[in-house]
């Protein structure tokens, strides 16, 4: 397997070379450029076609959560991991919501960043997922059909491109109606639903579909920032419950362990 190659993107030149010896330490990654600005980054982006990109959040002119949406534009299929020296919940959404697929605090780079670029590389997971002996080859695997109900776009992409990239089959939906189309047209194996969808709300479309979905078999994952739903799904048939900012390894995890069983 090609080593996963890496930009990095801060205004610190101490650290740019502090990270790029510790990265290049390890044989299935390679630091293929180093920007000090955004706008540096930007133009190397470009001609370097890096796997992964490193974005520091706190850079002088062009910010971090200023250049992520530039370089998502970019590259949409590129893997980005925001780095700040501050692990606040308020960094942490923002960057997600800029078009990062994880955030690592600098101060824990040592024991996070490693898994954090091996897990966008390879879209949600840190090593492929291995079928049990007795399972039947990849190729006739039955395909498993995810309804992602999300209507911040930036977030639907990411749940999307992560559970794509591990092999299922997934449906977006940013729409209470968009959803209710797809529900009529086919069967999931998995819903995953954000409570807040526009106007409307993913409980009443739980509440509304209870019966069918139970009916078929659709395991459904309720996604929110509010914790005090969480009651309110478990009584309307829920059965997991995940509150945001939602780790992308905790989603293909839990998926995967759902789908396992079935």
């Amino acid at each position: 397997m090609e080593p996963i190659s890496v930009l990095l993107v801060d205004d610190n030149p101490t650290f740019l070379q502090a990270t790029t010896q510790f990265l290049s330490a390890h044989d299935d990654i390679t630091v293929i450029g180093a920007a000090r600005s955004g706008e540096e980054a930007l133009m190397q982006i470009s001609l370097l076609q890096p796997e992964v990109i490193l974005v520091d959040l706190a850079m002088v002119g062009l910010s971090g959560l200023e250049v992520i949406p530039r370089i998502r534009s970019l590259m949409p299929m590129a893997g980005i991991v925001a780095l700040t020296l501050l692990d606040v919940r308020h960094f942490r959404e923002a960057a997600l919501k800029a078009g990062a697929d994880d955030f690592v605090p600098k101060a824990t780079m040592r024991t996070e960043l490693l898994p954090a670029i091996r897990r966008v590389a390879r879209n949600g997971i840190e090593e492929p997922p291995r079928a049990p002996e007795s399972a039947l080859t990849r190729d006739t695997l039955p395909t498993r059909r995810i309804l992602v109900m999300e209507d911040n776009p930036d977030l639907c992409r990411l749940y999307s491109k992560a559970l794509a990239g591990t092999g299922y089959q997934v449906y977006a939906a940013t729409s209470i109606q968009e959803a209710q189309q797809l529900l009529q047209q086919y069967r999931f194996d998995i819903m995953l639903c954000d409570i807040h969808i526009g106007a409307g709300r993913g409980t009443d479309l739980l509440r509304e579909h209870a019966a069918a979905l139970a009916t078929s078999g659709t395991q459904v994952i309720m996604v929110s920032g509010q914790a005090q739903y969480r009651d309110m799904c478990e009584e309307l048939g829920a059965d997991f419950f995940l509150e945001k900012p939602v780790a992308i390894s905790t989603l293909v995890g839990l998926v995967n362990r759902l789908t396992a069983h079935r």
